[in-house]
């Protein structure tokens, strides 16, 4: 996190910054969008539990004249409560820069950003340290299941590159399953998209939307109900929305370990598909 928020800081404009999930951290090859589009990129994805609410209020503060934002959540993100974080979160405000805690706040109480992430970092310590004095703290702390992510696993531009050239699981493994009913769908999030569009707006600056990279075997699944939160998005979102979610589907043969996260051979394919997306939207 402390890595994505330096990137975005000290990356000059005009620049595109891409917004979203682990679907960008795993699924973005930057220097090729880069060199393709002739504009810095800033690749903020990270980990989708973090929610949709944090990664547009880390971005918001640096859109700046001629930038492009593109916003790409996993479609998790507009179904209940999944846009507002969980208990991850709490540790991404607990170690945010101290400047940064206005912008926080201006998405979440002082409550949740300073308060909340401080009580609940001493209660987990005084947890772990118990289960350590009696013996039991790999059962209740088991050990990193995510040893990909680190500092060093993270190239400049801010994309995954440590997954780069293994093998995942077995890609049929790959959880897939039906995305949650359209009256699920979470009206406040669309608050939250609409002042990243109105920032842009006064900044000079542009925001797209775009859907995330995912698994055919799920898309197979769920088409119906991605067509359905197109239909309620765009009627009140105040970013366009370019491409299909089709254009983004990919085989399984392409995915690493989650319906999200592209493996190198998808992380080209997807590069090149937004490339032109992106190409063609500009045109219009």
């Amino acid at each position: 996190m402390l890595e994505k928020d330096r990137l975005i800081r000290n990356t000059p404009s005009p620049k595109l910054i891409l917004v979203g999930g682990s679907n960008l951290a795993f699924g973005i090859d930057s220097r090729m969008l880069q060199d393709s589009l002739g504009m810095r990129v800033v690749n903020m994805g990270l980990y989708a539990k973090l929610g949709l609410r944090y990664m547009l209020a880390q971005a918001k503060p640096y859109i700046a004249r001629n930038d492009l934002i593109v916003i790409v959540p996993e479609y998790d993100q507009f179904y209940g409560e999944f846009a507002n974080g969980d208990f991850t979160l709490n540790t991404a405000l607990l170690y945010a820069p101290a400047d940064r805690i206005d912008d926080f706040t201006e998405s979440y109480s002082m409550v949740d950003v300073v308060l909340r992430p401080r009580v609940e970092n001493a209660r987990r310590s005084f947890m772990r340290g118990t289960a350590t004095v009696f013996g039991v703290e790999d059962r209740y702390f088991p050990p990193d299941t995510a040893p990909l992510y680190s500092r060093r696993a993270f190239n400049s531009f801010g994309d995954m590159v440590a997954h780069l050239g293994r093998d995942g699981p077995d890609p049929d493994s790959i959880f897939v399953g039906p995305m949650p009913a359209i009256a699920q769908f979470n009206e406040e999030i669309i608050d939250d998209l609409n002042g990243v569009a109105s920032a842009a707006r006064v900044r000079g600056a542009r925001a797209w939307f775009l859907f995330p990279s995912y698994i055919d075997r799920a898309y197979s699944i769920n088409a119906a109900r991605i067509d359905s939160l197109r239909a309620r998005l765009e009627p009140e979102m105040e970013i366009p929305i370019i491409g299909t979610a089709r254009d983004f589907v990919f085989p399984t043969r392409m995915f690493f370990d989650t319906r999200y996260h592209l493996n190198e051979e998808g992380r080209k394919a997807r590069t090149l598909k937004m490339i032109e997306v992106l190409r063609d939207a500009a045109r219009r």
